[in-house]
């Protein structure tokens, strides 16, 4: 891993089309960008809960990895709930996460333990201020 503090850097370029824009991060493809009503663009909002999202399936993979776990599969979906506050706009009330694991059988209990130690080490998730929660779901397979 790089040396400590890591810096992340992205560029967002205009489109000249009413919201429309492009991302670039670090020579990957372009990530279309807009409003959370624009078909075929990824809204901020968007990118928000899924960066909760993924940042909690790297943690859990990892972990497993480090624990020994086999990894059948690995899913996930979640949600960002918006509320409106009185003369300060929206925000994120929560985001729920809902993991589906699976692993080999007996390994199920190891298997909650890396969620939940996932869960409390995502750095997306201790960097926001609403809370975000996790339902998890562990099968044998």
């Amino acid at each position: 891993m790089s040396d400590i503090p890591l810096h992340y850097q992205t560029a967002y370029q205009w489109t000249g089309e009413a919201a429309a824009g492009e991302i670039s991060i670090d020579g990957s493809p372009l990530l279309p960008v807009g409003s959370p009503h624009d078909t075929g663009r990824y809204s901020p909002d968007h990118l928000l809960v899924v960066a909760a999202e993924t940042c909690l399936a790297n943690y859990v993979l990892l972990l497993a990895g480090l624990s020994r776990i086999e990894v059948k599969d690995y899913s996930s979906s979640a949600e960002g709930e918006l509320m409106q506050e009185e003369r300060a706009g929206y925000r994120f009330k929560r985001i729920v996460i809902r993991p589906r694991l699976t692993v080999v059988a007996g390994n199920e209990a190891q298997a909650e333990r890396v969620l939940q130690k996932a869960h409390k080490l995502c750095l997306v998730a201790r960097s926001l201020s609403c809370p975000v929660e996790m339902e998890p779901s562990v099968e044998a397979g």
